[in-house]
């Protein structure tokens, strides 16, 4: 059995580390929600969901873009 101030450490820890991975995945969206899907930086012309959350992008030079 851990005494009590190194129980506490180790809560203290996983905690910092969740809040510190919290806040990696709130600023790695927020970077890349701007990232356009088709090269060209157009949106596409049409999107058709392939299944298993699997959608297919067709942009505007023909080109097909999967993304899920």
């Amino acid at each position: 059995m851990m005494p009590p101030k190194q129980r506490r450490r180790v809560y203290i820890g996983l905690a910092a580390t969740a809040l510190a991975l919290f806040l990696a995945g709130l600023i790695y969206g927020y970077h890349g929600r701007h990232t356009p899907i088709c090269k060209d930086g157009k949106p596409p012309l049409q999107q058709q969901d392939t299944g298993l959350g699997q959608i297919a992008y067709r942009c505007h030079n023909g080109q097909i873009v999967t993304a899920g």
